[in-house]
């Protein structure tokens, strides 16, 4: 199973986003995207959790890699 940074990394190069877009569309700067891709158990704040969640249209559990399941429950 792929931990947070990989699964933000999958999913922000499957839109082909650089980190700099993903940043802006976030409200966060670039270098904080690529901390949360490269740097093992780093997390962001829930409020940023959220907003990519809602962003990729995913689940927060499956970015945290508790679940393999994308599906965004209602």
């Amino acid at each position: 199973m792929d931990d947070f940074g990989e699964r933000l990394r999958k999913l922000r190069v499957a839109q082909d986003l650089t980190q700099q877009q993903l940043g802006e569309k976030l409200g966060v700067v670039p270098s904080t995207i690529g901390k949360y891709e490269k740097v093992k158990d780093s997390y962001p704040s829930i409020e940023v959790l959220i907003k990519l969640s809602d962003f990729f249209s995913v689940s927060t559990d499956y970015l945290l890699g508790r679940t393999d399941n994308r599906e965004v429950n209602s």
